[in-house]
């Protein structure tokens, strides 16, 4: 398996910064959208030899849930670019943790974080 070092990965991730700069997070069940959230930037750093990015995002993370449903799965968007994430409630080992997965329209849907990884190997 390949190894990167702290320099390649930084450059990944500060890739990733810059092509999902303005991105659009759907929260899925199936194919029904159930949240739509927004970056607004992206910080670029390495923790140890890994790239890392943090995702700030609009409103603070909180939207309104748009239909009920079962989160099972969410994607990250940046026009045609498409990264396919699972969810999950915390312990689950998910890509994105949720408080729950259970969303009712018209409540708050809230990201209270996105770190996406660059690992090193």
């Amino acid at each position: 398996m390949a190894t990167l070092n702290a320099q390649a990965t930084l450059q990944i991730a500060q890739n990733f910064r810059d092509n999902y700069a303005t991105s659009t997070i759907l929260i899925l069940a199936g194919a029904t959208t159930l949240a739509t959230h927004s970056t607004t930037s992206w910080t670029a750093t390495n923790t140890g030899s890994n790239g890392t990015v943090t995702a700030a995002l609009a409103n603070a993370g909180a939207e309104t849930i748009s239909a009920t449903g079962t989160a099972d799965g969410a994607t990250i968007t940046d026009g045609p670019e498409v990264i396919t994430l699972t969810v999950g409630l915390a312990g689950s080992g998910a890509d994105l943790i949720l408080s729950t997965v259970d969303y009712v329209s018209a409540q708050t849907s809230t990201i209270n974080s996105l770190v996406v990884t660059v690992p090193a190997s």
